[in-house]
């Protein structure tokens, strides 16, 4: 398997307070929350108490509840997750009609070109025509 299907795709700050807003809502303890959103003691220590702050989850007898308002922002983050995951599917059916742009991004992040593609950086360097520096007008 390549290198990066094992790579593990990180969570936005978003989808982690939905995690952590979405175990809140039928109250919940702190042990609870971190092993359902898969964080840490410290993020879940740090991001309960964040939300707390902002009035979005409040604690009761060791427990965790979303109040309305952390009802209000879930809805929303769950929308805008609903909206992302679209996104991702658009941008697939988009790469598979314009395979090109997979092969710049490639060339942008240094990686190595599929074997088989015919492009300039297959050449040996003693191949690639030399260009022209350019000049730059001094700045006013």
């Amino acid at each position: 398997m390549s290198q990066a299907k094992l790579r593990r795709k990180k969570r936005s700050r978003y989808e982690i307070i939905h995690d952590v807003l979405d175990q809140c809502q039928t109250g919940s303890k702190k042990t609870w929350v971190m092993y359902r959103a898969n964080l840490s003691y410290d993020l879940t220590t740090g991001y309960l108490n964040e939300l707390e702050k902002m009035g979005l989850v409040e604690s009761k007898d060791g427990l965790y509840y979303i109040t309305e308002k952390g009802k209000q922002l879930l809805e929303l983050l769950r929308a805008w997750r609903q909206k992302k995951a679209e996104l991702v599917e658009v941008t697939k059916k988009i790469k598979e009609i314009l395979p090109e742009e997979g092969k710049k991004r490639e060339k942008k992040n240094g990686e190595q070109p599929k074997e088989g593609t015919n492009q300039a950086s297959n050449l040996a360097p003693q191949q690639v025509p030399a260009q022209a520096p350019t000049q730059v007008a001094p700045a006013n």
